[in-house]
């Protein structure tokens, strides 16, 4: 009955991480209208530490998932709560994936000034 508390527990994390990483996506979207695509801008966009980033990024959700497959091949009985898991952390790393490229595009946007009517006088 135990497993079961943890397994209906992270089924809901996994659902939420997923409606995270699907906000993050439509954003991103939205910026990336806004970005001036030039080739100087997206020099100062992609770096060598944001490529490692997300380089380790893509590796580690790969090798989760590609895990989690391969253990449920051998079919070994009560590892349920574990195949869960190895989702959760291969679904959290796209989370932050996407917050990586949300935070770095949004640094190349111009500094936009507030609507008149969130200004306070």
């Amino acid at each position: 009955m135990n497993d079961y508390i943890l397994y209906t527990y992270l089924e809901f994390l996994i659902f939420t991480l997923y409606l995270i990483f699907i906000f993050l996506l439509a954003q991103i979207w939205f910026l990336w209208k806004d970005v001036e695509k030039k080739e100087s801008n997206f020099r100062s966009i992609i770096n060598e530490s944001f490529f490692k980033k997300n380089c380790i990024y893509i590796f580690l959700f790969s090798t989760f998932f590609m895990a989690h497959e391969f253990l449920e091949g051998l079919n070994i009985p009560e590892t349920r709560v574990f195949f869960e898991f190895l989702d959760v952390l291969g679904i959290f790393t796209l989370v932050l994936f996407a917050h990586n490229w949300h935070i770095k595009l949004r640094s190349c946007l111009p500094k936009k000034s507030l609507v008149k009517e969130f200004a306070f006088e």
